[in-house]
């Protein structure tokens, strides 16, 4: 059976761990027994990836690129037949319509979407904030309400098209009618390698692993850092902080907040890094640092890609969010989702419980594959849509 995972996600840096789950979710559909076709795309290339190589469609420059970038799929979808359309979409279009039409016409028996930050709409009407000057926010502002509008109205057609809807982050049951299946993000766990055990009582290293960084809210771990540093007992480790990519619209305002709090000395920031380099980063660290600023995003839910890939490596972690976790899961610390510094005093008794027992961090992986592996959910998804179908 063929499978279309039809995604309009631009391959680049700051989009690393989006385009590494796009493909493991690839990866997890070939194994249910699927011959399957994803997509992505890169300055003006829309390429159609299997697993014997790509086929790109380049189109025009100029305005209209996403446009331009679903009809290139539209005209894909009339010409190579499929028994499966999955769309990851960031919000819905009347383009989505015509790409499930499509899709149906030339022999789909099921379509599914995914929405990877529900609910959307709140974290994009709020995009328009930081735009400069204000006659330049205001035309953007108009963009966006046509956006919303067309949202809105396109997916009222999405229940005679679609038969399931994957949701990530808060639950529903249903989206614009059509039956919905919640689920958290998954991870590829023989594709980490494990984080070797730390015992330096004179450093603690956390380390955050993100792309844009005004939701991770990781300014709140600088200011817990400022905090500790004033009060810290003598006997007390060192904190030190390593920031594993970081967008460069946002990376002067957290260097500014850097050298406002006095942490030159120690925080780190490689910048995007993968591989090797990667791998040697997490091997130095004591725990990851997850999302901390949903709330900033009006969500009180998240199921972060980042904690997964903790996880999978056995590197305990700090997040601040409802999450499909065990309450008592010893390898995570629950944080407040508001914008309080981090008890950096917390942290240092929760790492300090962790290298005590090292076969915590054996417990965080076997729950990895237990609970995030890509190919259980990727067939939890698939059976919940042939059966909405019926």
């Amino acid at each position: 059976m063929k499978l279309m995972y039809l995604t309009f996600q631009e391959e680049a840096p700051l989009y690393l761990g989006v385009v590494r789950k796009i493909g493991w979710q690839a990866e997890a559909f070939r194994k249910l027994g699927f011959d399957v076709t994803y997509t992505l795309w890169s300055g003006r290339s829309f390429r159609f990836i299997t697993k014997d190589g790509a086929e790109a469609k380049t189109i025009s420059g100029g305005h209209g690129m996403m446009r331009k970038f679903s009809e290139a799929a539209r005209l894909y979808l009339n010409s190579h037949p499929f028994d499966v359309l999955y769309l990851r979409l960031d919000r819905i279009s009347f383009d989505v319509l015509r790409l499930c039409r499509a899709a149906r016409a030339n022999g789909a028996k099921t379509v599914v979407i995914e929405l990877p930050n529900y609910p959307y709409l709140r974290d994009y009407i709020g995009s328009a904030d930081g735009v400069r000057p204000l006659s330049r926010r205001l035309a953007v502002r108009l963009r966006i309400l046509g956006t919303v509008a067309e949202d809105r109205l396109s997916a009222l057609g999405l229940r005679r098209l679609v038969d399931a809807a994957v949701l990530i982050g808060n639950r529903a049951d249903r989206f614009f009618g059509v039956k919905a299946i919640n689920i958290s993000n998954g991870v590829d766990v023989d594709a980490m390698s494990a984080v070797p055990p730390k015992n330096n009582p004179r450093e603690l290293v956390l380390i955050g692993v993100a792309g844009t960084l005004w939701w991770q809210g990781y300014d709140r771990v600088l200011a817990g850092m400022h905090r500790y540093q004033k009060e810290k007992p003598a006997a007390g480790p060192n904190i030190r902080f390593i920031l594993v990519g970081g967008d460069r619209k946002e990376m002067p305002g957290f260097l500014s907040l850097v050298r406002r709090y006095g942490l030159e000395d120690s925080v780190e920031c490689p910048g995007f890094q993968s591989g090797k380099a990667l791998d040697a980063s997490y091997a130095r660290a004591d725990l990851g640092v997850s999302t901390l600023g949903c709330y900033r995003r009006g969500l009180r839910s998240c199921s972060s890609l980042k904690a997964r890939e903790y996880c999978a490596r056995g590197l305990p972690f700090l997040y601040a969010y409802e999450d499909a976790l065990p309450p008592d899961a010893p390898f995570a610390l629950k944080l407040p989702n508001d914008p309080s510094p981090v008890d950096m005093d917390a942290v240092v008794r929760f790492a300090e419980n962790c290298r005590r027992h090292p076969e915590i961090s054996e417990r965080e992986r076997a729950f990895a594959r237990e609970h995030y592996d890509w190919k259980n959910i990727m067939k939890r998804v698939l059976d919940f849509a042939q059966a909405a179908a019926v």
